[in-house]
């Protein structure tokens, strides 16, 4: 028994220490760093959007992993797969990448990591970063891009702008790569 009641005065004494130590004053002043960021608001997992006009079905997106930041106004989308559809039920583009920033408030669009881009007239955009300007309807790319096009040719540049069809793309600091399909490789001499 005089155990115990040691024990527990030792208890009490370390805890009475751990309140005395800690200044209460301080805990609600909301003395958060600017490295810390906050859980999001809502989680999904295997997220799926469909957008829909009278008729036909505009857009389908697919990620596996969805998070809404609200008070940042901010989605984040993991492996995200997203197709557009023509009103003949054609899929006019489609755009995946591993990680996606989506601006609630302009629509702004930053996707990262493993880029591609493929319209309906077979030109195939592979990049590390696209932006999508939802104001201007602009594609852009900050980074190195590669554009398959339609006829099998490459081109390679320093980044890109071009518009919603990828039919009128500019390419800075363009390279022709001719065509990728059946080059002889460089014979040793």
């Amino acid at each position: 028994m005089k155990l115990l009641k040691k024990f527990a005065s030792f208890n009490l004494i370390i805890i009475f220490i751990i309140f005395s130590c800690t200044n209460f004053n301080e805990i609600d002043n909301n003395n958060i760093s600017e490295e810390f960021i906050p859980p999001p608001e809502m989680e999904f997992f295997g997220f799926r959007r469909e957008s829909y006009n009278t008729n036909f079905k505009q857009m389908e997106l697919f990620a596996t992993n969805a998070k809404f930041y609200e008070k940042r106004k901010m989605i984040e989308l993991y492996d995200m797969q997203t197709y557009t559809y023509e009103s003949n039920k054609k899929v006019a583009a489609r755009v995946s990448g591993d990680f996606v920033n989506v601006n609630q408030d302009s629509l702004f669009i930053d996707i990262f990591t493993n880029v591609v881009a493929k319209s309906s007239n077979n030109t195939t955009l592979y990049s590390e970063h696209v932006q999508w300007d939802n104001q201007n309807k602009l594609f852009m790319s900050p980074g190195p891009v590669k554009v398959e096009q339609e006829d099998g040719s490459w081109l390679t540049g320093s980044s890109m702008i071009g518009d919603m069809s990828m039919e009128n793309i500019i390419i800075y600091n363009e390279v022709d790569e001719g065509n990728a399909i059946g080059v002889p490789i460089e014979e040793e001499q």
